[in-house]
């Protein structure tokens, strides 16, 4: 968006926001465009006179001004998708507050050494235009501290972190007719009960595997672990890549090799509430597995094994599930724009709830 435009653009995002009084969306949008003028500062140096100091700590102290009715105008927008096809790229980073000691209602990051939130958000690429087209939603959690003989039976009975993949999938909703979306998720995204979110709101999947030893169906019916099926995967073809040096590594040309091979995941043994009611009781996705052929002694060969809903029969179909994988990584640097650009972790205010439409 060029500069001339930002006010156009502010009354695009935030002029419909629902706040309870047009006077608090008049303020939002006063509020946004000093943010804008220099993101990266405190709300005191981005507010210079001090009555819109005291008016942006009103506001974000407002029970109708939350993070949903904040975001929700751009995130209807960006699901508006015109007809072709686009990635959903979801994935979670915590916001440390760590040195704010005096806010209240955080919770705990890394291993409970840490406070903040966490955001878990899905970045829309179009992959017509080569563009990222805005965010299609998005969650804030807070870790609460488990038990340490806490029972599987208690935990699918309380939130977890596994499960804002799947929620996030059902608040994105429906792809409109004409458009086709790919849910991009990396290995924390990795469950059955994700994969029946997506398949429940008819988009597709590319997923990085975490759990190579869990347990699925071959295509001949035998009972199996997924590492043990990859074993009878098709090849369909190699690449080359040229890989840079890096401390203690050598540059190099990796040699890859790709294959395919289909698998079902039957329900497992313990499901949630939720995953018991929604009537799926077995998903089957073909399998992309990327492997490095040459890798030198001491190094760590390059390896990927992706799981997709998209078809794959030719080595151009496979090439196309990696190349949407590799475009993962935009959602990692809009989180480390919204960190460094915007520097969000810096700011401070008394509560949680403030924090959140900030």
């Amino acid at each position: 968006m060029k500069l001339r435009d930002n006010d156009q653009g502010i009354e695009e995002q935030f002029g419909v926001c629902e706040l309870g009084d047009k006077r608090r969306t008049e303020r939002l949008k006063k509020t946004t465009g000093h943010m804008l003028a220099s993101p990266e500062s405190s709300l005191p140096k981005q507010n210079v006179a001090w009555s819109d100091v005291k008016a942006a700590y009103r506001l974000f102290d407002s029970e109708q001004v939350t993070f949903d009715a904040v975001a929700k105008p751009h995130w209807q927008a960006t699901r508006e998708t015109k007809p072709g096809r686009y990635l959903f790229i979801s994935d979670t980073t915590d916001i440390d507050h760590f040195s704010h000691r005096a806010t209240t209602g955080l919770g705990q990051l890394g291993k409970g050494d840490g406070r903040g939130m966490q955001l878990h958000n899905c970045l829309v690429y179009n992959c017509n235009d080569k563009l990222i087209q805005g965010a299609a939603g998005a969650l804030l959690n807070y870790r609460v501290r488990v038990p340490k003989k806490e029972t599987r039976a208690q935990r699918l009975s309380r939130i977890r972190e596994s499960q804002l993949w799947g929620n996030l999938v059902e608040k994105v909703g429906e792809a409109p007719e004409g458009s086709q979306w790919i849910h991009v998720f990396d290995r924390g995204g990795d469950n059955f009960e994700a994969m029946c979110h997506i398949r429940l709101t008819h988009c597709d999947w590319i997923i990085r595997a975490a759990k190579l030893h869990r347990n699925v169906v071959a295509e001949n019916g035998d009972k199996l672990s997924l590492k043990e099926a990859l074993q009878d995967a098709r090849e369909l073809g190699r690449y080359e890549l040229n890989m840079p040096s890096r401390r203690g590594v050598k540059a190099r040309t990796a040699k890859i090799r790709v294959s395919t091979v289909q698998v079902t995941f039957p329900l497992p043994r313990n499901r949630s509430k939720w995953l018991k009611e929604c009537g799926i009781k077995e998903l089957s996705t073909n399998v992309v597995l990327v492997e490095e052929t040459n890798a030198p002694k001491g190094v760590t060969p390059i390896g990927w094994v992706l799981l997709t809903s998209l078809p794959v029969e030719t080595f151009d179909d496979a090439w196309q599930v990696i190349e949407d994988y590799e475009n993962r990584w935009l959602v990692e640097e809009y989180h480390k724009a919204l960190k460094t650009g915007c520097s969000i972790e810096l700011h401070a205010l008394c509560t949680a709830e403030r924090l959140e439409p900030l």
